[in-house]
């Protein structure tokens, strides 16, 4: 009989948990199938920012929707806005899924779907709303010095607004809504929204929405609802896409990638602790959490401040390169942050609110990193302990004298000590050179060292302090005959 080892039997129940855990990583998180003899209804959540993660929810939610054969999908609504070609990609795939309805609902009370998701409820073949939620506020706006202003650019309005009007007709909705939320950036509430015909439904929860929507014909589909006996299934995310959610929020995207040049800047500084490693590791998940799509010139300001901060690290003194290192961080940062349409449609008060979520942990991390650097160059310009010890005072705990060695204490240390000179109890003394453990003392001070070592011994000189000092030298020397 063959034997199996401990060792390998272990081996192999480790690599059997890890093919598990990556299967399972694979897998969406939902409930159970429907009962025989109901209808199964999906209900995938967007919430908050609409990112390619939110796309790529979409699209599992699709394909589990067409494998169990889903009589509905119910997309509950609850963001501020998001991605425009994410927001585009998302209304395509609800207006060419020809044989599932799609439901879009703005819940619970308080929600709001603006901007892109006013986009993505008007693409929807039902739209309800629940009371007390609101949708609207499509215009696009950019963040200035002085406040937010809304884009005046025919070429990005009338896209939108065609866009916008587009959905409506194709679901039989009131068209003149698109002008009004785009250029006049309207908000309605649940009752203004089906007073105006923007919204079919008016509901208090899902039981609600799905009683109210049984028996409809949806208006571009066809299709006959039959919500005589639902099965409500919440279909979750991945785990995989639940980590595509979290880390392609903009501001912790955006953190995260600050973060990381910080990481790669204290790492290069200070080698040894593997701070580089991790700043790559969050460079690379703020890129992708960003979606690839970063201004170019955040990206050039992000590179110049590493540059400059790497060039200050390896100056003499802390000046005016690192300071430009941060500043160019800091606007960095500003161009990171998603203001600028068309590719990001967001309403105006959650654009302030990113960009001061961007710019306050920037501000701290900026500021921790140039006390950090301080230290570190500090540290670094200090002589060593043994070469700063010549020249330093000291008091005798003894009487010193020819032939007669006695205790010093220096620094709190007590030193054996000789000198050629009577030395007196408690008399200040001046360390000479140093032997061994042996110091050699004396009442007066070492004679002063030539004016380029005293130079070379000054650590907080900045370099033009020292340019100034050489050229006062070169005209001395240029003098001479």
């Amino acid at each position: 009989m063959m034997r199996v080892s401990p060792g390998a039997s272990r081996r192999c129940l480790l690599l059997l948990l890890a093919v598990l855990s990556l299967s399972f990583l694979a897998l969406p998180l939902g409930s159970a199938q429907a009962q025989v003899g109901s209808q199964l209804v999906i209900q995938a959540d967007i919430e908050g920012t609409i990112t390619f993660a939110t796309l790529e929810h979409f699209k599992e939610v699709l394909d589990i929707a067409r494998r169990d054969q889903a009589d509905a999908i119910i997309l509950r609504l609850n963001t501020p806005g998001g991605g425009l070609a994410e927001t585009l990609e998302i209304t395509e795939l609800i207006l060419t899924e020809v044989d599932i309805p799609i439901i879009g609902y703005v819940h619970p009370s308080g929600a709001s779907a603006a901007s892109a998701g006013t986009m993505i409820l008007m693409a929807t073949d039902l739209a309800a709303m629940t009371p007390a939620t609101t949708i609207g506020s499509v215009q696009p706006v950019i963040i200035t010095a002085t406040g937010s202003e809304p884009v005046t650019d025919n070429k990005t309005i009338n896209f939108l607004v065609e866009k916008i009007e587009s959905h409506l007709a194709a679901h039989g909705r009131n068209e003149s809504l698109a002008n009004a939320f785009v250029r006049d950036n309207l908000n309605l509430n649940s009752d203004g929204a089906l007073e105006a015909g923007a919204i079919e439904i008016v509901a208090d929860d899902v039981d609600d929405l799905l009683a109210q929507a049984d028996g409809l014909e949806t208006y571009y589909k066809g299709i006959r609802l039959d919500f005589s006996n639902p099965s409500v299934r919440v279909q979750g995310p991945s785990l995989r896409l639940q980590f595509l959610l979290v880390i392609t929020d903009p501001v912790l995207a955006s953190i995260i990638l600050l973060l990381g040049i910080y990481g790669v800047i204290f790492g290069i500084s200070t080698p040894g602790h593997g701070a580089e490693i991790l700043g790559t590791i969050g460079i690379a998940l703020g890129i992708i959490g960003l979606g690839f799509n970063v201004n170019l010139v955040a990206i050039f300001l992000l590179g110049l401040g590493v540059a400059l901060l790497i060039v200050e690290i390896a100056t003499p003194s802390f000046g005016i390169i690192g300071a430009g290192g941060i500043i160019s961080i800091i606007l960095g940062t500003i161009f990171l942050a998603p203001i600028s349409p068309p590719t990001f449609l967001i309403t105006p008060e959650q654009q302030l609110q990113i960009l001061i979520l961007l710019l306050i942990p920037t501000a701290v991390m900026g500021v921790f990193l140039l006390f950090a650097l301080y230290k570190v160059l500090q540290a670094r310009r200090e002589k060593p302990y043994l070469q700063q010890i010549i020249g330093g005072k000291a008091e005798a705990t003894e009487p010193i004298g020819p032939g007669k060695r006695g205790y010093v204490r220096y620094d709190g240390e007590l030193w054996r000590a000789v000198s050629e000179e009577e030395i007196k109890e408690e008399e200040e003394v001046y360390i000479l050179k140093r032997d061994g453990t042996v110091l050699t003392v004396s009442k007066e001070p070492p004679a002063p060292s030539s004016e380029e070592e005293r130079e070379a011994r000054r650590p907080t000189e900045n370099p033009l302090a020292r340019w100034i000092s050489s050229l006062r030298r070169s005209g001395r020397q240029g003098g001479k005959p």
